[in-house]
């Protein structure tokens, strides 16, 4: 029992479900410290060379919207930026259309206001200034300093943009995320397979297509307890049958099964091993699948969602317009509309980005960027990606489309 309690501890330590759990290892950014660097030295490439937009599909096959407004003393946007071009080949750069809000009436209130590397990556640079309407309402939310409502305005300025490109999907991502290499080609096959899946539902569309979660999240819930309880009394009712079966009809082993090994295996061996099950944590004992699976509930944040475009014109635009002044945070009010009107949400995983900003109590910091884990709301599977490995495979993905 002993050692397979160490066994466990010494693959459980990242799951935030687990008894076994270490955060400071746990949320030490191997991968993402990576991908920052690279995210770094494109966007300085970038800005250097005075780089100029090269031929675009039309439409393109996909339309990133990133809202983004000024941080006390720190921007992300460059990495989020950076880390979403680095590693494209012309082709996939050129079926992407990136629109970047700096959401302030006074964009020079945002620190990456005018910078050139913005200008050479961002395909789309709006600006409230753009729409009478859009101005005065914005001008309104900044001076009553409701931070829920003006989010979700800038979330639905973001999809309207996109909107305008005509991309069957819309990407939205928040500025504080880092994402890896190979993102475009695991996104676009997980939007073949939600579609195909929702198809297979009945369905003729699905709400979106989660591109991040965090796992603490998806834990043994205590709502759940009738159907753990009733499992554990399975295992249990299913280990004295076998020691019933094999005791009656292997007879050589009567003379071990004897009554109190009967009660000892049934009522504190299995138990215990049960309990251990539990305590390793519920994504290290039962991980999520890979590929694009349901997550309906318990799931969190809203980093990254894709949406058909068919959903935000017919579904969200019109929820959002009709609750404009609702305080909700952005996040919790597109998973109420789902709740009311049933839409699939799926997942895919493993995830493709990193949530990088905020604080951390963990003091996993890097000089000008700060701290790199975003509080709670971290992937651990995320960190144990290998950069040479997805390196490999983006390239043998486009060969293949060559």
């Amino acid at each position: 029992y002993s050692s397979l309690a160490i066994y466990l501890r010494s693959i459980c330590w990242k799951d935030p479900t687990s008894k076994f759990f270490q955060a400071q290892r746990a949320h030490a950014p191997a991968y993402s410290a990576y991908r920052i660097r690279q995210a770094e030295q494109y966007v300085e490439s970038v800005a250097a060379e005075r780089w100029t937009q090269g031929a675009r599909k039309n439409p393109p096959e996909l339309c990133i919207g990133i809202p983004s407004v000024q941080r006390d003393g720190i921007s992300y946007l460059k990495l989020t930026l950076g880390s979403l071009q680095h590693g494209l080949s012309a082709g996939e750069r050129a079926g992407l259309r990136f629109v970047v809000f700096l959401a302030h009436t006074d964009q020079a209130q945002h620190p990456d206001y005018g910078q050139t590397w913005l200008t050479g990556m961002a395909d789309i640079l709006p600006s409230y200034n753009d729409d009478t309407e859009r101005l005065a309402l914005a001008k309104i939310m900044e001076s009553n300093h409701t931070h829920g409502t003006k989010s979700k305005f800038d979330y639905s300025i973001v999809m309207e943009e996109c909107e305008k490109t005509e991309a069957p999907y819309i990407l939205i991502v928040e500025d504080d995320a880092v994402f890896l290499d190979g993102w475009r080609h695991r996104t676009m096959k997980a939007l073949d397979e939600a579609t195909a899946k929702s198809w297979g539902a009945g369905y003729t569309d699905f709400l979106y297509l989660r591109l991040f979660y965090y796992e603490g999240l998806l834990g043994w819930n205590s709502e759940s307890w009738p159907k753990y309880l009733g499992s554990s009394i399975g295992v249990v009712t299913c280990v004295l049958c076998l020691l019933v079966l094999t005791r009656r009809y292997i007879p050589a082993t009567r003379l071990h099964l004897s009554r109190s090994v009967f009660v000892l295996t049934t009522l504190a061996f299995t138990p215990l091993l049960i309990i251990l099950f539990f305590a390793a944590g519920s994504n290290c004992m039962l991980p999520q699948p890979t590929g694009v699976q349901l997550m309906s509930e318990n799931a969190c944040c809203g980093q990254g969602f894709v949406f058909p475009r068919t959903t935000v014109v017919n579904e969200l635009l019109p929820f959002f317009r009709s609750n404009r002044w609702s305080e909700v945070p952005t996040d919790s009010f597109i998973e109420k509309y789902v709740d009311a009107t049933g839409g699939l949400r799926w997942a895919l995983t493993p995830v493709v980005m990193q949530h990088i900003g905020g604080q951390s109590s963990h003091g996993v910091s890097r000089d000008t960027y700060g701290n790199l884990t975003g509080g709670n709301i971290w992937n651990f599977g995320f960190e144990e990606n290998d950069a040479e490995t997805l390196a490999a495979e983006h390239v043998r993905v486009n060969d293949r489309t060559l």
